[in-house]
């Protein structure tokens, strides 16, 4: 991927600890990406610093039940390749810029070739005219914050309690 995009100046910031950090170490030094690729331990801070200066935010999750860096990266304008997965699933939708609908990039297969067609994907909106990026990623980052905050999710908590509350109850046999 940085070889092929290298024409287009890419750069790539890992941020994250782990047991593969290592090997994107040693993937860096080998191939002498210096230039290109960084890898850094996971802050707070500075995941933030990531998701306000970068254009996608990559997370190939084999599985992810919630996970929350695709929703704090929308709000801030980088926007999401993921796997379509769980809580990816749930809070990434495909971009469409022709509709103005979508927030991000997803791959169903989990493999090498779907990940790289994500990644071409985000980089063929990359391509586009930077006023309609400028525009998508401001429509994004919108409704990203609309969606994605502490308010909306307890609403949707009170919802589903008083749900709860006007289901009959139903009494076990020791109830009886």
């Amino acid at each position: 991927v940085v070889a092929d995009y290298a024409g287009r100046n890419l750069q790539v910031a890992i941020v994250a600890n782990g047991a593969y950090q290592q090997h994107f170490h040693d993937i860096v030094q080998f191939h002498d990406l210096h230039h290109s690729i960084a890898v850094c331990d996971f802050r707070e801070n500075l995941s933030h610093l990531g998701y306000a200066a970068s254009d996608f935010m990559l997370m190939p999750s084999l599985f992810e039940p919630c996970g929350l860096p695709q929703m704090a990266s929308a709000i801030y304008g980088s926007l999401p390749v993921v796997h379509d997965t769980g809580g990816l699933h749930d809070t990434v939708v495909p971009l469409a810029v022709g509709t103005g609908t979508g927030n991000g990039f997803l791959f169903e297969t989990y493999d090498s070739p779907g990940l790289r067609w994500a990644i071409d994907q985000a980089m063929a909106f990359y391509a586009l005219p930077s006023e309609t990026r400028a525009t998508e990623q401001a429509r994004i980052m919108r409704e990203s914050a609309a969606r994605f905050n502490h308010a909306v999710t307890a609403r949707h908590y009170f919802d589903i309690y008083e749900s709860m509350l006007s289901r009959p109850i139903i009494k076990g046999p020791h109830d009886l």
